[in-house]
């Protein structure tokens, strides 16, 4: 029999997208898998929708019954994958379908690199269904950031085989149980975004290589979890958790460059608009603006959650993100459609 492989998949209010997950799983070729579907507090109809969800494979909800953020929502499905005894598990993103040869390539590539504890799938944008979102990460000391060899690349351009990479994306994060057996589970400090970085940092400290397999197709619909990749929801938990990363995984020079770069985003910049109003009227306007930014109150939403999201770190506020943020993020939903 070969190895047997848990699948879980977090939902948040977005059941259509899970639904459409779950029937791509039904193509899944693979003999000795399971799928766990865990609902992450939703307030919409998806555990009507999704309870009597029927599937050719053994399918289990879980319901946490409030929003415990990525980390600790899949957090929920993984504990259960282990005390069932699977030996591999495979995170899955809702909004994604999968290939159904996905988790054949990945078991060959994990008997290939018995010294690979962590894989990534090659991840696919789903409205472009050839070009690559996500074939690997190198993080880059120079400019502090992550970067994304492959990105936007079309997929035949690419090499075909298995490579190292600096951590494996969480949209199909896929690891032998003994690696969390290991080194424990998402750190739910960080609720959304960085937390698979920190979990295949800490796993490569632990002596696991993290592989991205190309053969292994994933098809993402990029930014459904937060409305958008630029959104003050994203903002704020980039930044915030960046730096929680930061304390942890990068040097001493690293983490005072990032602060110097993060000290300048507390000073607003101060903007004037152009327009048919006087020169004066639009100066003041200006100067209001600034004022307001300055004590944390108006209307530049990237600038308030940015001011939060530092603030919250230093005050080590971790988890999910304050109400108003939540708020500042649905404001700017509105302003993108008015």
């Amino acid at each position: 029999m070969p190895p047997h492989i848990s699948i879980v998949v977090l939902n948040w209010n977005g059941v259509e997208d899970t639904l459409a997950c779950l029937d791509s799983l039904a193509a899944l070729t693979y003999p000795n898998f399971n799928v766990v579907v865990v609902d992450n507090g939703s307030t919409d109809v998806s555990l009507t929708r999704l309870r009597p969800y029927t599937a050719p494979y053994l399918l289990t909800l879980l319901e946490t019954g409030r929003n415990l953020g990525y980390a600790g929502g899949n957090n929920v499905g993984i504990r259960y994958a282990l005390e069932q005894g699977a030996h591999f598990v495979l995170v899955l993103n809702n909004d994604t379908t999968v290939a159904p040869d996905l988790l054949e390539q990945l078991v060959k590539s994990a008997q290939r690199t018995p010294d690979a504890g962590v894989f990534s799938a090659r991840i696919m944008y789903f409205d472009e269904p050839q070009r690559v979102w996500f074939d690997g990460a190198r993080w880059n000391p120079s400019s502090l950031q992550l970067e994304w060899p492959g990105q936007n690349a079309e997929e035949h351009t690419l090499d075909g085989a298995d490579h190292d990479t600096n951590y494996a994306c969480g949209a199909a994060l896929f690891f032998r149980a003994e690696v969390a057996n290991q080194i424990g589970l998402l750190d739910e400090s960080f609720f959304l975004v960085w937390e698979e970085v920190d979990w295949c940092f800490r796993a490569r400290k632990a002596g696991w290589r993290n592989i991205v397999v190309p053969t292994a197709k994933v098809w993402h619909k990029i930014g459904v979890s937060f409305g958008s990749e630029s959104s003050p929801l994203r903002n704020y938990f980039s930044i915030r958790n960046q730096m929680l990363w930061f304390s942890r995984h990068a040097p001493f020079s690293a983490r005072l460059r990032l602060w110097m770069k993060n000290l300048r985003r507390l000073i607003p910049r101060f903007s004037m608009t152009a327009g048919p109003a006087p020169f004066f009227k639009r100066m003041l306007w200006a100067i209001q603006d600034y004022v307001r930014a300055c004590v944390g109150r108006g209307n530049r939403l990237e600038y308030l959650t940015s001011r939060r999201a530092i603030m919250d770190y230093v005050q080590n506020r971790f988890g999910d993100c304050p109400d108003e943020v939540r708020a500042w993020s649905r404001a700017w939903t509105h302003q993108q459609h008015s």
